[in-house]
């Protein structure tokens, strides 16, 4: 019996799931509120998308926050906020038909 020491095999890597997946499922979703005719709540629900990605990548370190690193965290934040308040006061200020008021 040969007595060799043979490092143990490491793990492999886990897999961390990209924050941008997360805001990409809200805006996914809320297109498919869209498609479902419910205009207004479906550009609510991609509002909150963005400002889940803003929030994201304000709280997160740049390598926790994955995809979500474009240029600097401010700049990020900043673009992410802006379109998403941007479509939530579009989402109130359209008319709709059949809406009174």
């Amino acid at each position: 019996m040969s007595d060799s020491t043979q490092p143990e095999p490491t793990p492999p890597p886990r897999r961390r799931i990209d924050p941008l997946f997360a805001a990409v499922l809200l805006v996914a979703a809320g297109v498919a509120v869209i498609t479902m005719h419910q205009l207004r709540a479906g550009l609510y629900v991609v509002a909150a998308g963005l400002g889940a990605a803003a929030v994201l990548r304000l709280l997160l370190r740049p390598r926790a926050a994955g995809s979500l690193v474009v240029r600097s965290r401010q700049a990020d934040v900043i673009v992410l906020a802006g379109l998403a308040v941007a479509i939530a006061v579009l989402a109130a200020l359209t008319p709709l038909a059949g809406s009174a008021g």
